[in-house]
């Protein structure tokens, strides 16, 4: 039996509702990857413990995670650089997938969504998109692709005009759609990781969504973006309104949008 076999085998430890029994251990001397682990794991709803260095591994406990650098023996290594996506192939086949046959699409709204989906609870897809209406192509393909599948659409909650957009699109599909608090996924990631936001999204339950959100002020959005170009150009420039209200609205990114006025000056 391979190497990779073996784990396999070792992470699939079903009881009779065909959901994982056993825990998983998460073990390294950098306290603050095993910290990240920790809460990934938590909020797929597994039932991770810290194992100190040296330290016996219990009876319950399937696996045992660490760095890539770090691991010994049987355990599982994992790429910090790419935790998140390591993390959800070693981890396929246990309590994280429910066994239900669906098809679950996480997006992180912005002007330029980032987009994760599973399929049967495995990851199956991720991709950044050039436009908020890209997202209900992506959904369609998949809903095309797998339409013996229900489908259930999970959409953080920032960018509230973008936000509105894509779910103006999905909520026309009949999908069912879920409205996910953005503040339990940006922790830890990168500013424009909209896949790592993406993916976590994917992961979270959120409010059920019926009617589609009132807009936001616009105003407000204007500001906010005319202080995010002046970020964005070290102080360089602020965007005029026309144009902070294009990004807002998801029409242009904020590159695109620098670009066109570099270009009229």
């Amino acid at each position: 039996m391979s190497e990779e076999s073996r784990r396999r085998d070792v992470l699939q430890i079903p009881d009779r509702r065909g959901r994982s029994v056993a825990r998983i251990g998460v073990r390294s001397a950098d306290f603050t990857w095993v910290h990240r682990v920790l809460i990934l794991l938590r909020e797929q709803g597994h039932r991770p413990c810290h194992l100190e260095t040296g330290e016996e591994v219990p009876h319950d406990v399937a696996v045992v995670l660490t760095t890539n650098r770090e691991q010994r023996g049987d355990e599982v290594g994992l790429r910090t650089e790419h935790l998140e996506a390591d993390l959800a192939k070693a981890l396929r086949g246990t309590s994280g997938s429910t066994g239900q046959r669906r098809v679950v699409v996480g997006v992180d709204p912005g002007p330029r969504p980032g987009v994760v989906w599973s399929v049967d609870g495995r990851e199956e897809g991720a991709e950044q998109l050039d436009r908020p209406d890209d997202v209900g192509r992506v959904v369609q393909g998949l809903c095309e692709a797998h339409d013996d599948r229900p489908v259930l659409v999970r959409v953080g909650d920032g960018d509230p005009g973008v936000r509105n957009r894509i779910l103006r699109d999905l909520v026309d599909t009949g999908h069912a759609v879920e409205l996910v608090d953005e503040r339990r996924t940006s922790k830890g990631l990168a500013r424009h990781d909209h896949i790592g936001a993406a993916r976590r999204i994917h992961r979270l339950r959120g409010q059920p969504m019926g009617l589609v959100p009132d807009d936001p002020r616009w105003d407000g959005m204007v500001r906010d973006v005319q202080r995010q170009s002046r970020e964005w150009t070290q102080g360089r420039l602020t965007l005029p309104s026309s144009l902070a209200l294009e990004v807002a609205r998801g029409d242009l990114n904020m590159a695109e949008a620098v670009a066109r006025m570099e270009g009229l000056s």
